[in-house]
């Protein structure tokens, strides 16, 4: 369980102000190293974190980070951050320590992290793969003291290389001399993941049913998703409350007027084949329901009541630590 700690609002102000995600590794910062000693970054700094992860230009993925874990990139015993999404496809490398932030690198199912063992203080987050086609790309942060200091990127093409250092681009002889001073690269070897707690609970108001309308209630969702209910307005209109109706056209991302029906389903709702409840279970007065949408195996949290013997649902939203995959894949 993740020990809470809480800070001050103007810590994040300070943080967002200092880099906007992007940290400057032509400023350093001369104020003396100190050892970190939180057991957890603070809540401002992980909704930093995210803020930075879902803004970034880079492939990244579409589930937020909710797996979290200590690593020192550079031995300095200042512990950068790894996050993860759910199913462990995508993920961000950030340095956060006392007056500084910036998010390090992305790391997704076709760049998968590595690191080089630590040379005169500096240590590294790496990446590499396919960019497409004949492509080749690969980028290498260099941090010290828990900054970052240098950036290379590279594409290959062929037998064609360019790339660039901190911007600037190279000539080949100063990319071959860059890439042999380079230590040995080396796996990560992760450790023990803490879970954050990202579910938006603001979405799904809780209500305290009885054990005999949690019953009907969870028949009444089994049916609703498995006969594809939700897609007709006139259900929609009789069976959800003007605050959830006000979620789902909140939600509709089309010109016009009209309802997110698609918030029941999985994210993936472009999806075809069998749409099936697997299992419902009610947890702190929230009905969280797995269901097969096309193939794709997920987990929604709906909230609901039973008003003048009409199930109501009154409100929507993704299990953010659930996490989707095919179930063809699962051997």
């Amino acid at each position: 369980m993740i020990k809470r700690v809480f800070a001050s609002a103007a810590l994040l102000s300070a943080v967002l102000m200092f880099t906007a995600c992007g940290g400057n590794p032509n400023k350093q910062n001369n104020q003396e190293t100190v050892l970190q000693d939180r057991l957890t970054p603070y809540p401002e700094e992980f909704a930093a974190m995210q803020t930075c992860y879902e803004e970034a230009e880079d492939d990244h993925g579409w589930k937020p980070l909710c797996k979290w874990q200590y690593v020192d990139l550079d031995g300095d015993g200042i512990q950068e951050v790894w996050m993860r999404d759910a199913a462990e496809e995508y993920g961000a490398f950030f340095a956060v320590s006392d007056g500084y932030f910036s998010m390090i690198g992305l790391e997704s199912e076709r760049f998968r992290p590595y690191t080089r063992e630590t040379r005169d203080g500096k240590g590294y987050f790496c990446k590499s793969g396919s960019a497409g086609g004949p492509s080749y790309y690969t980028e290498i942060v260099t941090l010290q003291n828990s900054r970052i200091v240098q950036r290379y990127n590279e594409l290959q093409v062929y037998e064609d290389v360019g790339a660039e250092l901190d911007g600037q681009e190279l000539s080949q002889e100063e990319i071959t001399a860059y890439k042999e001073a380079l230590p040995e690269a080396r796996e990560f070897e992760p450790g023990e993941w803490n879970i954050l707690d990202v579910t938006d609970y603001d979405r799904v108001p809780a209500h305290d049913n009885s054990a005999k309308d949690d019953r009907i209630i969870m028949d009444f969702i089994t049916e609703m998703y498995n006969n594809s209910l939700y897609v007709e307005n006139e259900f929609l209109e009789e069976h959800c409350t003007p605050r959830m109706l006000q979620q789902l056209r909140d939600d509709y991302e089309y010109d016009g007027e009209g309802y997110a029906n698609w918030d029941f389903r999985s994210e993936n709702n472009d999806s075809v084949g069998e749409s099936a409840v697997l299992n419902i279970e009610k947890i702190d007065g929230r009905y969280y329901y797995e269901a097969v949408d096309g193939g794709w195996k997920f987990r929604n949290i709906l909230s609901a009541f039973i008003q003048d013997g009409i199930v109501m649902f009154d409100g929507i939203t993704v299990d953010p630590a659930y996490p989707v995959f095919i179930p063809s894949y699962e051997e």
